[in-house]
């Protein structure tokens, strides 16, 4: 999905989907309608799986990503002052 909502935190979705898929599975096994709740299952299967993908891989290797900016920026500073100080 290219465009996320941000009123909500990535762990709130993921909780979210994955009740949303458990109460589709519970209604498809409960009730005849069956045909629209397996389309709403495959909705909420995919959306399920990019929401704990993006929490548990994607979120913490961004954060890695920003912390080896910083250092580089860090490390940066300090060559150019010591270039400047020679």
């Amino acid at each position: 999905m290219l465009t996320r909502y941000t009123g909500m935190s990535t762990k709130s979705q993921s909780y979210l989907f994955s009740f949303g898929l458990l109460l589709t599975f519970l209604g498809m096994a409960l009730t005849d309608m069956w045909l629209p709740m397996v389309v709403g299952a495959f909705v909420l299967t995919i959306l399920t799986l990019e929401s704990w993908i993006r929490l548990l891989y994607i979120m913490p290797l961004r954060e890695e990503l920003r912390a080896v900016h910083r250092e580089l920026h860090k490390l940066q500073s300090e060559f150019h002052s010591i270039k400047n100080d020679q």
